[in-house]
This record gives structure tokens, C-alpha cells and sequence, in this order.
């Protein structure tokens, strides 16, 4: 079947398996626009029937997909011979390592984190399709070597034989003869003729061509003078006898040249025959196979290395620890595995360019290369991930050391050398750090696979205890994760299967004692983990990107039930929405927003969105722009735990907040500790001169509320008036009117 000239002319043809339709469409459009010819499949079965037509060049395969899932999908594509030669890049969550090796066991060429980074996508999709086409074509390269050699041996035995029959024929054809010697002088690996006695009679052009000698030089001397580096007698007499038993030998030999230069030669030697069966000649005929062996050292090479950085790829490091593993057990030894992955990398990758990171990469290379101890094996996983295997003692000094010694290194910065650097001098020092987990054999597992999945889990602890560090895997650790990864596999599908209720908090006036609304808070309770505190899931909801669709969720159930209370005669209740850091920076944030509020008929000024300190001022120039846009479609704005993070005043009067809510652990001590007490007035009279409301929050005694009364505090929610409760419990409030007793 022949692709259309839009296929032809694009970067490549990649094959993308998603379930998700938005996550289907994002991934189409992003490789499109980068010139890719896009084909699509919704599942695993469509998969494997699309690429039976026509194999594409890359397959971006979801792991998580009903029916069959990723993992089928790949271990059937490299069952087939029409397929198997396709990389699969896995689509998958972050720190899912059990993934990851289950993957590469299949033949997953890579892994992609969800939420998608376009740059991650793009990078990796070019790598693997740039890899694959340059593997395709060095195999196509080789096999026309292979069919060049089998060629050239075909026509050089037919050479011979015509020789032949034209030596025995030479005073009956003189027209012959004349072939024959076109034929000698054309062709263009290299020909010596000797008589029975190993005297040189004639040599073609090609041969001083390719020798450096000239025909005369050799004419005349004895075939043996031939000059090959392997002087071995025994070989030369094994020779001998093979040509006398078949009249024919051919083998490889390393040759020297007229210069003294070796290359590697293609050698054949063949006998021609009397009528009365005696040898009347000898052809000797060599080719000069240099190109080949480079291209076959090339294809070597790329097989068990990285093609960027020269180090072990992950088949040769496999092979590394298997030798490694056999030494220490007969040393008594055991063997460390350091999972290296480079901290923020991708910020210098967006802010220098593909150029000055892959010279990064090659920096960081040779360092860890100068940092190990002799026998270490170092070799480069993908991406910014290296690891490196070494045998050490039982008190591990030596993988102390070698781990210190990187941390240091690496701090110091690595030199860069290229010509042009966007906003940098060529030669400048890159400040990189790294977190390493380290994993021991046999302690922390029996094989590799083990190592790796638990030396990953100590990089993640080196990660979350503030990175440029190194971590020793723990039991402890490994349950950590586990539970982590119990909590993202049941939260996945929490929302469909109704885990998630909302609790409403009432907010109450500190002026009249009356109830002015409520602020959402998500409860989880799950048939398998039980009740999961906030403060455990929804971080991790952030971390494996999650958060998104459960913010719609609340936002969406907070508007349906503000609407029943209206339509239950209990008038417009004012319900604040906490808004996590993610869903704020997403563009569709404030259009979710609107949708809500018109499916359930909601005036905006019902809803209110609670946002952090850290929320707005990760980008301040962008959170002016998000929250003007809420403050014109009528939502009102609160920022939560005000004075618990790094917020800067000149930017604070930009924003357009209404509310300031003072932290609880500032409420806490706030009538017995003079620093508390004026830290609440503060953030009061701050607020009041910004012409925002004050609500305190975690208000739990009485005496705490006449405080905050006393000094002018607008509002309050505490467990003082009422904890959380269900919509059920929050309506019965409202129906009640119970109010504050000030």
C-alpha cells in the first residue's frame, strides 16, 4: 500500500492509543502540528487491527484502557514480525515504577508521566522516531552490504571460473582472451594471478588501487610476499591443505597497505587446473571491507549503548549487574544500584535550548564517570536518568562516597562549551543538582528488576525531602508508596462510582451572630481504604493529575445544592470553593466555572473561589489575570491560610480579593501569645484599608471569638459554632436559623 504525499512529506507516521478522548485529541493535535501524519485508535483492539494494514512509526500506548489493556497491546505488537520492530512510549502516571518495569520487560521503548508535557511528548516522540528510522535504515544498510558481499562472492567465483575457462581456452579464443582481460582490469576488488608455484604472474588495476602497489613491484615475487598482519604459519599451511582438497578457500584477514596502513579484507583463493589435473594456477581476490566493519561496529555499538552520551544503554547495564552480582557473591560482596535523576532539568532544557541540555547530559556523563570507582558500571536510562552498579563492601564506605562525591561535583556546576547560549556565554557553568535512591543487593532484593523498583522508591524520598541529596532504601519507604499508590489506583475511579461528598462549614458574623454561608470541604470515604483524610489524598490528586476532574466535580455539587436550597424556599446560600494550585493555572478553569453556574441556574454571587498564598504566586502576572477574569463574571475571591507563605504586598493590592482568611494556627494561640494576637490584628486592618472582609478560621472557644469580635474581625468558622457537616445536616442548620450567641 502506498502513502499519500501528506505521509510521505511528514516527520513520521505515529500511532496514538488513548482512551480518553480529550487526552486522544490534546496528543493528536500536538504531534500534528509538529509535522507528524496522526493516526488514532480509542482502544486496544482498534490498535492492533489498525497497525495490521500498515505498521506507523511510533505507537504512544495508554497503559490504563478498557478491554485489553496497554501492556497486552504491546506484548502482542512484539509477538508480531510486521510490528515488532515499532517503539511503543508508554503513556502512563508518574512514580509508577511497577509500570515501568513491566513495560521495558515488554519492549516499551520509553514512558510518558501524565498530565502531559508537550515538550516531553515532542522531545521523546522525535527521539524514539529519529532512533527508529536510523535503526531501520542502518539494517537496510547492512543487509545491502550482506547481499553486496554474497554478490561480489557470486561474481567473483564466476570471475574465477571464466578465468579459468579462459586460461584453458586462451590460444584457441583470442576474442576471449581480450573479454577476459577487460574483465580483469574493470573490476574493482583487487586480483593477483600466480603460477603453480606461487609466483606472481599478474595483478589487476583495482589491486594497486587498493595495496598502493604497483603492478611491476609485485610481478615476479611470491604470492606469500602479499603483505597481511596475521603471520601465522599454521593458518597458511591450513590454508594450503583446504585449497588442495577443494580448490578453494575464502576468509577474512587484516592487510597492510603499501604505506603501512592495516584495513580489513574480504580474502578468496582459488586453484586452476591442468587437463592433466595438476594446478597450473592460483587466483588470489580481496575486497576491501573497511565500511562495512565500521557500520558494523556502528550497529554494535548503538545496540548496547546511548547514542548521545556513549554509556551502557539498559540492556548492556543489565549485563553489567549480572557480572557484577556473580563477582560479589564469589568475593562475598554486595552490589549498590544508584537511580540518578537530574533535578528541574527541563527548566534549563526550556531556557537554553535541546542543544546546551544534551551537552548537560554529556557533562554530567563524564562526571559520573570520574566520581565511581574503577569496575562501576555508569549508563544512561533516558531522559535526564542515569544509574550506576558497583560492587562495595557491607558497610557500603565506597557508594557513600561515590554518592557524596556526585552531590559535590554537580553543585560545583558542570562546564558547557557550545558557540551560542540564549542569555549565557558559551563555556559558562550550569548549576545542576541531582537525587539519588540506592538499592542493595541482596538486602533490598534478589534481582535487577527488584533493585530498580526499590531504588526508584528512595529517589522519590530523596525528591520529597528537598532534592540535591541521597536516599538508602527503607521497608518503611516501600509501604509509603504503596499506599500512595493504593490511594491513586482507588481514586482513578472515585468519582464514578460516588465515593465523594461534599461537608459545608458554616461561616458566621461576628457583627449580628447570623449565618452568612459555607465553605466546601471534600470528604472521601472508600469501600477498601475507609475514610482518607483530605491532607493525604488530594496532595496526591495534584501529584498524579487528578485534581482537575474532582475540582469540576465540587464545583459542579456545590452549585446543584445551592441551587435545591433556593428551590427549597432557604434563599441564596454563599458557598466558597477551595481552588487547588493546578485547576487555578489551567486555562479552562473560569469556563468550567461559568458552565456550572448555568446548568444549575446559579447567580454567581452565590459562589465563592478560595485560593492559597502559594496558588497566586507561583505566576503573579498570570493570577492577576485569572482572578479578574472570576471577579467579571461575578465570583467572589478568598485567600486562604493569608500569612502562612511567601506573598508580597505590592502584589497582594493588584489582586482583586475579597477576602482574607487568617490562618488557624494563627487563631490558635490568638488570646494568649502578644506575637499572635498582633498578627490578627494585622491581617484585620490590612485587609479593612484593602476593602476586604476577614474570616478567622479553626475557631474552637469562646473566648477566641470575643477576641476577634472585639477587634473588628468580619466572620468566623470554627468548631466552636459547628464542624463540617453533609448537606443534609448543613440544610436542617439553615432551616433552624441558629445563630451565633455574642
Amino acid at each position: 500500500m502506498h502513502r499519500d504525499l501528506s505521509e510521505q512529506s511528514s516527520k513520521g507516521e505515529v500511532l496514538i492509543v488513548e482512551d480518553t478522548p480529550a487526552s486522544l485529541k490534546l496528543l493528536s493535535d500536538l504531534l500534528t502540528e509538529a509535522g507528524y501524519y496522526v493516526r488514532q485508535a480509542p482502544n486496544g483492539e482498534l490498535a492492533l487491527w489498525t497497525v495490521q494494514s500498515r505498521p506507523p512509526e511510533l505507537i504512544l500506548l495508554d497503559v490504563r484502557m478498557p478491554g485489553i489493556d496497554g501492556f497486552e497491546v504491546c506484548r502482542r505488537l512484539k509477538a508480531a514480525p510486521a510490528t515488532a520492530h515499532v517503539p511503543v512510549i508508554f503513556l502512563s502516571a508518574q512514580h509508577d515504577t511497577d509500570d515501568k518495569v513491566r513495560g521495558f520487560a515488554l519492549g516499551g521503548a520509553d514512558f510518558v508521566a501524565k498530565p502531559f508535557q508537550a515538550e516531553e511528548i515532542l522531545a521523546r516522540t522525535d527521539a524514539q522516531v529519529r532512533l527508529g528510522r536510523a535503526q531501520l535504515a542502518l539494517a537496510a544498510q547492512r543487509a545491502l552490504l550482506e547481499q553486496r558481499v554474497r554478490e561480489r562472492t557470486a561474481e567473483l567465483a564466476e570471475l574465477a571460473a571464466s578465468l579459468e575457462r579462459e586460461v584453458e581456452r586462451r590460444r584457441a579464443s583470442e576474442d576471449n582472451m581480450r573479454l577476459a582481460s577487460r574483465v580483469f582490469a574493470a573490476t574493482q576488488d583487487a586480483i593477483v594471478i600466480a603460477d603453480a608455484q606461487g609466483i606472481i604472474v599478474a595483478t589487476n588495476p583495482a589491486f594497486s588501487t587498493i595495496s598502493g602497489y604497483a603492478s611491476g613491484e609485485m610481478v615476479g615475487r611470491h604470492v606469500t610476499t602479499l603483505h597481511t598482519v596475521q603471520q601465522n604459519t599454521a593458518a597458511y599451511e591450513a590454508m594450503l591443505a583446504t585449497l588442495a582438497g577443494h580448490g578453494h578457500w575464502s576468509g577474512e584477514m587484516l592487510a597492510r597497505r603499501k604505506n603501512g596502513t592495516t584495513f580489513p579484507g574480504l580474502l578468496s583463493v582459488s586453484t586452476v587446473m591442468g587437463d592433466n589435473g595438476a594446478v597450473e594456477n592460483y587466483i588470489v581476490v580481496f575486497m576491501d571491507i573497511t565500511e562495512r566493519k565500521a557500520e558494523q561496529h556502528l550497529i554494535d555499538f548503538l545496540s548496547y549503548h546511548d547514542a548521545l552520551t556513549g554509556l551502557p544503554n539498559r540492556m548492556l547495564a543489565r549485563q553489567c549487574f549480572d557480572e557484577a552480582q556473580a563477582a560479589a557473591q564469589r568475593n562475598g560482596q554486595c552490589v549498590a544500584v544508584l537511580c540518578l535523576d537530574l533535578d528541574r532539568f527541563k527548566s534549563m532544557n526550556d531556557s537554553y535550548g535541546a542543544q546546551v541540555g544534551d551537552q548537560a547530559l554529556q557533562a554530567v556523563a563524564r562526571l559520573l564517570r570520574g566520581c565511581v570507582p574503577e569496575g562501576a558500571t555508569v549508563s544512561r536510562q533516558g531522559g535526564d536518568e542515569f544509574q550506576i552498579i558497583m560492587a562495595d563492601d557491607a558497610q557500603l564506605s565506597a557508594t557513600m562516597a561515590a554518592a557524596q562525591a556526585i552531590l559535590a561535583r554537580l553543585r560545583a556546576g558542570v562546564q558547557l562549551d557550545v558557540q551560542a547560549i540564549a542569555q549565557a556565554q558559551a563555556g559558562q557553568h550550569a548549576s545542576l543538582t541531582t537525587s539519588i535512591g540506592i538499592a542493595v543487593w541482596p538486602a533490598d532484593g534478589a534481582t535487577l528488576d527488584e533493585l530498580l523498583r526499590n531504588a526508584d522508591t528512595a529517589l522519590y524520598r530523596a525528591k520529597e525531602v528537598g532534592r540535591d541529596n541521597y536516599a538508602f532504601f527503607t521497608e518503611r519507604m516501600d509501604a509509603d508508596i504503596r499506599a500512595k499508590l493504593a490511594i491513586q489506583a482507588q481514586l482513578r475511579g472515585a468519582i464514578v462510582r460516588g465515593e465523594f461528598e461534599v461537608h459545608y462549614q458554616p461561616q458566621m458574623c461576628l457583627r449580628t451572630g447570623t449565618m452568612l454561608g459555607a465553605e466546601a470541604l471534600l470528604r472521601w470515604h472508600n469501600p477498601v481504604l475507609g475514610q482518607v483524610p483530605p491532607n493525604r489524598f488530594i496532595p496526591l490528586a495534584e501529584e498524579y493529575g487528578l485534581i482537575a476532574p474532582i475540582g469540576l466535580w465540587v464545583v459542579d455539587t456545590v452549585c446543584a445544592q445551592i441551587a435545591a436550597w433556593q428551590a427549597a424556599g432557604l434563599g441564596t446560600v454563599k458557598v466558597a470553593v477551595n481552588l487547588s494550585g493546578s485547576q487555578f493555572a489551567h486555562d479552562g478553569t473560569v469556563a468550567s466555572v461559568e458552565q456550572a453556574l448555568r446548568r444549575h441556574g446559579v447567580p454567581a454571587a452565590s459562589l465563592g473561589l478560595e485560593i492559597t498564598e502559594g496558588t497566586v504566586m507561583g505566576d503573579p502576572d498570570k493570577a492577576v489575570a485569572a482572578l479578574g477574569r472570576l471577579k467579571d463574571i461575578g465570583v467572589a475571591i478568598s485567600l486562604d491560610d493569608f500569612g502562612t507563605g511567601y506573598s508580597s504586598l505590592a502584589y497582594l493590592k493588584r489582586f482583586p480579593i475579597d477576602v482574607l482568611k487568617i490562618d488557624k494556627s494563627f487563631v490558635d494561640d490568638v488570646t494568649s501569645k502578644a506575637s499572635d494576637a498582633a498578627i490578627a490584628l494585622s491581617v484585620i486592618s490590612l485587609a479593612h484599608n484593602l476593602n476586604m472582609r476577614v474570616i478567622a478560621e479553626g475557631v474552637e472557644t469562646r473566648e477566641q471569638v470575643e477576641f476577634l469580635a472585639a477587634h473588628g474581625c468580619d466572620e468566623m468558622q470554627g468548631y466552636y459554632f459547628s464542624r463540617p457537616l453533609a448537606a443534609g445536616a448543613y440544610t436542617t442548620l439553615l432551616r433552624e436559623k441558629r445563630m451565633l450567641q455574642l
